[in-house]
């Protein structure tokens, strides 16, 4: 069983604790006449990757959906039918998969780092698709916090340090210090 990082890194996200997706999901069950008893431990049990039976993987996508201001599927929430994410994910699951990645690597999880390491077209697919979006190119979100053309020359500034740094110390040096910026 590997544990949740998608769920994780939404939580996160959202600012939710918890014991408050526990509560809200207890409310949420409630209102639809469902007698359910959640609690952090029940969370817990989730982010490390058992799933919660009925109807309680679409009432976590509902909510973590209110509280974002988009759409939330199953998939995102790392409770999909599916074990991968295909290969044509639109750019914003790219984005998010990625932040639930560096996260559990700040995190120093267990699961990150045990994971095993991808060749081929599963490993350069999804980095192919991102800088060369199929339908998605818009990425905005709704948030209080706004992205000027100051903060992408940040990151393209970022993005050439580090890429320099790869060539010339390879990606064990480098990789911690991309994940601690990401993560900053």
């Amino acid at each position: 069983m590997d544990a949740n990082t998608l769920l994780d890194a939404l939580l996160d996200e959202a600012g939710m604790s918890r014991v408050g997706l526990a509560a809200r999901i207890n409310a949420a069950a409630q209102a639809r006449d469902k007698s359910v008893s959640y609690d952090h431990s029940s969370v817990i049990r989730w982010l490390k990757g058992q799933r919660p039976r009925g109807i309680v993987p679409e009432l976590i996508g509902a909510i973590l959906a209110e509280r974002l201001g988009r759409p939330i599927s199953l998939e995102d929430i790392g409770m999909g039918s599916g074990s991968t994410p295909p290969v044509a994910t639109p750019l914003a699951g790219f984005i998010d998969r990625s932040t639930a990645l560096w996260r559990g690597d700040q995190q120093q999880r267990r699961d990150v780092h045990q994971a095993a390491v991808l060749t081929g077209l599963p490993a350069v697919g999804p980095v192919w698709e991102w800088e060369n979006p199929p339908h998605d190119a818009d990425v905005s979100r709704r948030g209080v916090v706004r992205v000027g053309l100051d903060d992408v020359a940040v990151l393209r500034t970022a993005r050439a340090h580090y890429e320099q740094m790869y060539r010339k110390a390879g990606g064990v040096a480098t990789r911690a210090r991309v994940v601690a910026y990401l993560t900053d």
